[in-house]
């Protein structure tokens, strides 16, 4: 019988299948450990508290995530490069970093913005290696698994409901919130479960699928978190309408937006007395229409600065919130509940408008454009971002390091990216035009740099042609 002698190929065929399957052992274990620190922390069953005068941070927490980080860095590099960060990512995080230059305290401000920084790379890193399929296979395993926890939780423990005598907020007292520290994040979680397990999930058994989505429907309506209840239909229709969507007609999706634009004005002018008065009434949206009216205030202000990469609140007693009032809002209150809002009063406006564009305009637009992307994973992509965009109406998540919301727009937004470099679309005419555009640019600053070389004569040089010298 002839033996079969390993030939060249097939022994850097092995190598390179060996390394990758260590990159994504070990993207798995980063990417599920991320999560954990995002969804549990280091404090389970800790109790939440607005620590409005904590300026520390949790150093375990960072050691954890530095840990991540450094497990990332052994991985074998050399069987195929890392996924590069997304340059318009890059853009943004760049003009935070600029932001800390006049931020009030730039230690903590370069402190939060390097663990925002640290996130992001390492989810951009994780799903590089991982890939679209088990990215979003390992993201639902351990929503599921966590489910599994907070149920325990409330069922075996006294912790896993908001307690009055724990130091919450009476309107908080019977909520579920399981072993995460608030029932908001316990109901954001919940919604983005059902989220993953409604869309692009063709693969998973129906009778899993539906048990998953129905235990989590009921966890979220015991957390009694509003906000996430409201955007999940709002974001489950979205996903379901972009399932219908053939980029090959786009022609069509600017007008139809332009028209629910324009009908939105209309609905707020027909009501804008009731919208006022909700507005006026400090009891409005559990306290928050008291905070809004004050970041407007500062942003008016501070325009086109702000006050730095999330240097508005809990910076101390420097924080610019006690500067507009001492009441309630500066002594309890650790964000302003509108993610919008604390962008505006942290980077200014160009910040906000920056951010807006980046994680949400540019990728739904890649979004919309590509022609490869499936539509299923379309409507889990599209449903995930605007669930993210309306939960930032009424809480704060945008850029704030690994908050539950935030750390999932960024996987939704850095699929999208990997996504859509691999499929063919009109993305890829703008992305082109825009390249050439900052080619051309940059030619004319070294050809003007050139020709400003060529007219300077040296002074010496200069006097003896004049007779001077």
């Amino acid at each position: 019988m002839a033996t079969m002698l390993p030939t060249r190929r097939r022994t850097a065929s092995d190598a390179f299948e060996s390394q990758m399957k260590w990159r994504r052992l070990i993207a798995t274990a980063a990417l599920v450990l991320l999560l954990e620190q995002s969804m549990i922390g280091v404090s389970p069953f800790a109790n939440f508290g607005i620590a409005a005068k904590d300026t520390g941070g949790d150093v375990l927490r960072q050691v954890i995530m530095v840990g991540i980080l450094g497990m990332q860095f052994l991985t074998p590099s050399n069987a195929r490069p890392p996924m590069a960060m997304p340059v318009s990512l890059l853009v943004l995080l760049g003009y935070c970093l600029l932001t800390c230059t006049w931020a009030i305290d730039q230690e903590i401000a370069l402190r939060r913005l390097a663990l925002t920084v640290l996130v992001i790379w390492i989810l951009v890193r994780a799903i590089g290696d991982l890939g679209a399929v088990r990215t979003l296979n390992v993201v639902r395993a351990t929503l599921a698994g966590l489910l599994v926890i907070n149920y325990l939780v409330v069922l075996l423990t006294p912790y896993g409901v908001h307690l009055a005598s724990m130091g919450d907020y009476e309107g908080l007292e019977g909520d579920w919130r399981g072993i995460m520290a608030h029932k908001n994040a316990a109901g954001a979680a919940c919604a983005l479960t059902v989220i993953l397990f409604s869309f692009d999930r063709s693969r998973l058994p129906a009778l899993w699928s539906g048990g998953v989505i129905v235990a989590s429907l009921l966890f979220l309506l015991m957390t009694d978190s509003k906000t996430s209840i409201a955007m999940l239909a709002i974001a489950g229709a979205t996903g379901a309408v972009l399932q219908l969507y053939n980029p090959r007609h786009r022609s069509l999706v600017l007008p139809l937006v332009v028209m629910a634009g324009i009908g939105l004005i209309v609905l707020a002018i027909m009501y804008v007395s009731v919208i006022q008065n909700v507005l006026d009434d400090p009891a409005a949206f559990t306290g928050r229409a008291q905070i809004w009216p004050l970041l407007l205030e500062y942003s008016g202000e501070h325009l086109w600065k702000g006050a730095g990469y999330m240097s508005f609140w809990q910076i101390g007693n420097e924080s610019p919130i006690w500067t507009l009032t001492n009441n309630w809002v500066a002594a309890e209150v650790g964000h302003g509940h509108n993610g919008y809002l604390d962008v505006l009063v942290t980077l200014g406006l160009p910040g906000l408008i920056l951010t807006v564009g980046v994680l949400f305009v540019w990728p739904a637009m890649k979004l919309l454009y590509s022609v490869d992307i499936s539509r299923a994973r379309r409507g889990l992509f599209a449903a995930l971002m605007m669930f993210s965009f309306g939960h930032n109406m009424t809480e704060s998540t945008l850029l704030d390091r690994a908050s539950v919301v935030h750390v999932f727009l960024m996987i939704a937004v850095i699929l999208i990216h990997r996504l859509s470099s691999q499929s063919a679309g009109a993305h890829q005419a703008i992305r082109q035009r825009l390249v050439q555009f900052a080619d051309r640019r940059r030619m004319a600053k070294m050809r003007a740099r050139h020709a400003r070389r060529r007219r300077f004569v040296p002074p010496a040089q200069t006097g003896a042609e004049d007779g001077i010298a």
